[in-house]
């Protein structure tokens, strides 16, 4: 157990790595590259947002339902980007957090960051909360800027679902920056974190919406979590795993696999696993 003195002196060297992060990532033009790219890609997506049209509905696990109206602007503008941020997270964040710890170990900083009185545990977490912050930040910009084209195209935006979407779809980000940021501890080099991180995160991004891949597999790829609960912002958007296909009668998928309560601890269950064994490395790494 660790005694509060102990909690204490770890969250003032956490602090302190992480203030040192952000004043070292304001020097570059990657954060503000990435974050007007990231906007002007959610405005492009929300502007041309539209209902798929009949047999037009892609292999996703989020679908759209009428239930005999119309359907509503938000729930497109939903439907849309629950589906995008899928592929987009990703880049996102390997690009803005792959180089944490595997790039300063490339450049021999991480040695200079050790002469510092802070324990290694510290590093690792000053770290990854510095990039939590920038990577949380540039989501909620771009997807401001999405419910603000929203409400310029459309006239209309719920601000409880758009909301909700934005917090799910936070958590979905800071879930991947905990993944990146854990891979990145344990490898030495920034190419190296930007393969494991990457190409994994893609092969999720397809096959966690495919419905022909089974659906308890699907659940341990994080993007049918992050679509159940995108699904739960808006009550005209259901996640397909959750319902049995009406459009489909003779082909049904399967029911219910995952609760929001459980699909929120799924999310989380890939970062916090690979942190764990991640510190445990790089505590014993001989820099």
């Amino acid at each position: 157990m660790i005694d509060r003195s102990s909690a204490r002196r770890l969250a003032t060297q956490v602090g302190h790595v992480a203030r040192q992060e952000l004043l070292w990532l304001r020097r570059g033009w990657t954060v503000p590259t990435v974050a007007v790219l990231f906007v002007c890609s959610i405005v492009s997506i929300v502007r041309q947002a539209a209902p798929p049209g009949p047999g037009g509905q892609p292999l996703t696990v989020l679908a759209l339902v009428p239930n005999g109206g119309s359907l509503s602007s938000t729930a497109i503008i939903l439907f849309t980007l629950g589906r995008a941020l899928t592929l987009l997270l990703p880049l996102v964040v390997v690009i803005l957090t792959a180089g944490t710890l595997a790039g300063d170990s490339e450049a021999g900083r991480l040695r200079t960051i050790q002469t510092f009185p802070v324990s290694r545990r510290a590093v690792v977490g000053g770290k990854l909360l510095a990039r939590s912050a920038v990577v949380g930040s540039v989501v909620v910009l771009g997807l401001v800027a999405g419910a603000l084209t929203s409400w310029f195209q459309f006239g209309v935006t719920d601000p409880v679902s758009y909301g909700l979407f934005l917090l799910v779809s936070v958590g979905f980000a800071l879930s991947l920056t905990g993944t990146t940021v854990a891979v990145s501890t344990l490898v030495a080099a920034r190419s190296q974190a930007v393969a494991l991180s990457l190409g994994p995160f893609l092969v999720f991004a397809f096959l966690g919406v495919d419905p022909g891949v089974p659906s308890v597999l699907r659940t341990g790829l994080l993007v049918q979590p992050y679509q159940l609960l995108v699904a739960g912002t808006h009550n005209q958007l259901v996640a397909i795993p959750r319902v049995m296909a009406t459009a489909r009668p003779q082909a049904p998928l399967g029911g219910l696999v995952l609760s929001d309560g459980v699909s929120f601890c799924a999310l989380f269950a890939w970062p916090i696993t690979l942190l764990i064994l991640a510190v445990g490395r790089y505590c014993q790494r001989d820099l």
